[in-house]
């Protein structure tokens, strides 16, 4: 069978076609914490695999259609492009200040990236904390600490970097490079720079990545 046809019968009905997404408001709502940007307190972007094409989602970990993503399609992308080495899947944070704890959340999940990054794994355990909090619909503070010790890291490090906004500065040039390519809402999907029309079709996916490589 097809890869893409494989894709289209794993996925099936359970992915919501054409769901919206959450939509980017700027200006007044916007954080004024992330208006300034230092590049020496800048983390790279969590990543999976090696593939040559690269796969960058935007994300807002209070989003829901992001949740849908983490759950729908994300695991197929997973099991049939970046663990056999097509693609790199790179997430980027782009918060969306719609819920207060939209900024706080990235800020702990870069906090367990930091925390836990080796030369042979870049991203730590960033991805498996995230997938704690999306299953576990963890939002307050206690619940971002308690998600830290689950993945096996100390829990005072996230409680450190939430009283601190250490990662502020990270997350702000990751919004910073999503808004300058256009990005406008989440999840958003770019194949090798070039938008994704609908980021829940996995075969519109695998098709960009094809064009692609």
């Amino acid at each position: 069978m097809h890869r893409r046809s494989f894709l289209a019968v794993t996925v099936g009905t359970a992915l919501t076609a054409g769901l919206a997404g959450c939509t980017s408001l700027l200006g007044e709502q916007y954080p004024e914490e992330l208006e300034d940007v230092d590049p020496d307190r800048e983390l790279p972007e969590p990543t999976l695999g090696d593939g040559d094409v690269t796969v960058e989602v935007y994300a807002d970990f209070t989003c829901p259609s992001c949740h849908s993503f983490q759950a729908d399609v994300f695991p197929t992308l997973e099991s049939e492009l970046i663990e056999p080495g097509e693609i790199t899947y790179r997430h980027t944070d782009f918060p969306i200040p719609v819920e207060d704890e939209a900024v706080p959340m990235a800020n702990a999940a870069r906090a367990v990236q930091s925390e836990t990054t080796t030369d042979d794994e870049p991203a730590g355990k960033f991805f498996a904390y995230k997938r704690v909090l999306y299953e576990n619909d963890y939002t307050s503070d206690e619940d971002l600490a308690t998600a830290a010790a689950d993945v096996g890291v100390d829990a005072d490090v996230v409680t450190g970097a939430l009283e601190g906004g250490t990662y502020y500065p990270t997350i702000a040039a990751d919004r910073e490079r999503g808004e300058d390519a256009g990005v406008g809402g989440t999840p958003t999907v770019l194949v090798d720079g070039e938008e994704v029309d609908d980021p829940f079709d996995i075969e519109e996916i695998v098709q960009t990545v094809e064009d692609a490589a």
